[in-house]
């Protein structure tokens, strides 16, 4: 006998709001009117198919009330497209890093890791004076950036990995290109930890503002303080935090004193051009350039914020212009993943301490074979 399953309306209203997939396409797909009317009752088959689709849990979908879904950290968002409650795909990617960092944390434990010294060491300190630390400390001095705005991502990535830190950077749930993440929604997270602090990036954004983000999320680790915020650089906040956060991650980006010194060399240049070579020279976006140069006084605007507009709407124009290859998924990994806990859950796995299914879980895997490709091209089979 099927057997049919009663769903509260108010659960299934709850789940298309929170949801990211495209609602229609649900609706369409399980008849969900016919559910939220009462004149036709799903499957368990189909409520499980619906969860997974909605990326929803699925004892969510079975309680009488809608769930009280907030954040497990701090939102200092201000400026975003904010929605009533956090979107499925946010909470899960949260929630699965929070798994991660747990799991590294007792690893790291349990092999003799001091705690990190940098974690919270500057949240006195003056954000010029915080920006010099985290700049040397992730060698990213200007003299030190090279290539492209791609390889300043990378190398920012991995030197904070190299100082004892974990990263994510990925515009999707776990491995699932259904379920991508919105830059509307938010651009990165900082889930701070003495011993395994973990920075986020949502790379749904473009690099330049990739690159943005993870300054702002390096700031809040040497600030010692999780969240997720406005990482935008005209962002202009009411909580101390945020400015904070965004006038560290300017000022490691693009210190004052140099950009001070390189200005007069481009000041007769069309502000275009003037961006895009300082933006060069600095390997960032334009828009945090152009930032910079306000809050240094070094050029008046006769309104900044028409300007930043223009050259938001200029940029978009140069992106949507651009197209990308797709490349070898196991060249995605290190950065979904993270290069620091790829190994150490690989090693752990190998070595049996930890099972190769909870370690192919945390990574997202779903196939043996693709954990032990990942192994040997890290070398870490």
């Amino acid at each position: 006998m099927t057997v049919r399953i009663d769903v509260s309306p108010s659960v299934l209203d709850w789940a298309l709001s929170v949801t990211q997939a495209d609602r229609g396409s649900l609706q369409r797909r399980f008849a969900v009117a016919g559910w939220q009317t009462g004149q036709a009752r799903p499957t368990l088959n189909q409520l499980r198919d619906f969860a997974r689709a909605a990326g929803v849990p699925f004892g969510y979908l079975v309680l009488a009330d809608p769930p009280r879904w907030t954040l497990p950290i701090a939102d200092f968002r201000e400026g975003f497209e904010q929605r009533t409650v956090p979107s499925a795909n946010l909470i899960a990617v949260v929630s699965q890093s929070q798994r991660r960092q747990e799991w590294y944390r007792e690893y790291a434990l349990g092999i003799g890791i001091e705690p990190l010294s940098f974690v919270g060491s500057a949240a006195a300190a003056e954000p010029f004076q915080a920006a010099a630390t985290i700049r040397a400390a992730l060698h990213s001095d200007v003299s030190e950036r090279y290539g492209g705005w791609d390889d300043t991502r990378k190398v920012m990535l991995r030197n904070f990995e190299a100082l004892g830190g974990l990263t994510v950077a990925t515009s999707v749930v776990g491995n699932n290109s259904h379920r991508r993440l919105d830059e509307k929604e938010f651009r990165g997270f900082t889930l701070v930890d003495q011993v395994a602090p973990l920075v986020f990036v949502n790379t749904s954004q473009t690099v330049n503002g990739q690159i943005f983000t993870l300054a702002h999320e390096f700031a809040h680790v040497w600030r010692g303080i999780s969240g997720i915020g406005d990482e935008e650089p005209r962002s202009r906040h009411r909580g101390v935090i945020e400015r904070w956060c965004n006038a560290v991650a300017s000022e490691i980006l693009v210190p004052r004193a140099e950009l001070e010194r390189r200005y007069p060399e481009v000041e007769g240049l069309p502000l275009p051009d003037l961006l895009d070579r300082l933006a060069h020279d600095f390997r960032c976006g334009t828009l945090v350039v152009l930032q910079a140069l306000r809050d240094a006084g070094l050029r008046r605007f006769e309104s900044f914020d028409t300007t930043y507009d223009r050259e938001s709407q200029r940029l978009a124009t140069l992106a949507n212009a651009t197209t990308s290859a797709g490349g070898d998924s196991y060249n995605v990994y290190p950065f979904r993943v993270g290069e620091r806990l790829s190994r150490a859950l690989i090693s752990d796995a190998l070595e049996g301490r930890t099972s190769i299914a909870d370690a192919m879980q945390l990574m997202s895997m779903k196939s043996l074979s693709t954990f032990d490709e990942y192994a040997k091209r890290l070398g870490a089979a």
